[in-house]
Formats: C-alpha cells, structure tokens, sequence
C-alpha cells in the first residue's frame, strides 16, 4: 500500500511537467489526509508569468487531488512570487 505522499507525488505528476515547461517545479513538503503542503520552486530562467495565480494553483492542485486521491486535503502552495 503506497503512503500518501506517494499518492500526492503521483497525482501532480501531469502537473509537474507542465511546470517544468516553464522552468518551475511542484515539491511535495508534507503531506497527510489532511493537509498538502506543496512548495513552487523555480530559477532565473523560469516563466513566472506563464503560471498560474498562487490562490488558482491552489484550486487546480485541489482538484486534481480530489480526481486523483478521491479526498481533497486542504492545500497550502509556499509560492516564492509571494515574497516580492
């Protein structure tokens, strides 16, 4: 039986390549059935316009776990664009 973590990781699988396009990447900081905390991480070379809104990525990792994992954990995104 795969931990949640793994069921996390694997459910924003299609939506790490998408990120990866642009430069940027979705780590997994924590996860339980209750809470996913997901850090966006990126360079000097990632398309931070070509991105989401971190409320919307939120919303869409929600979603997509909700699809995925038949749950919806509540969804914390540490989004370096917050700090500027």
């Amino acid at each position: 039986m795969s931990s949640i973590r793994e069921d996390v990781e694997n459910a924003l699988g299609g939506l790490r390549q998408g990120f990866q396009a642009d430069g940027a990447d979705l780590t997994v900081e924590e996860a339980t059935e209750s809470q996913v905390t997901l850090r966006l991480v990126g360079s000097d070379e990632t398309c931070w316009e070509c991105i989401v809104a971190p409320a919307q990525l939120r919303d869409v990792v929600g979603s997509v776990l909700h699809d995925s994992i038949g749950s919806q954990p509540s969804v914390e995104v540490i989004d370096p664009r917050s700090d500027q």
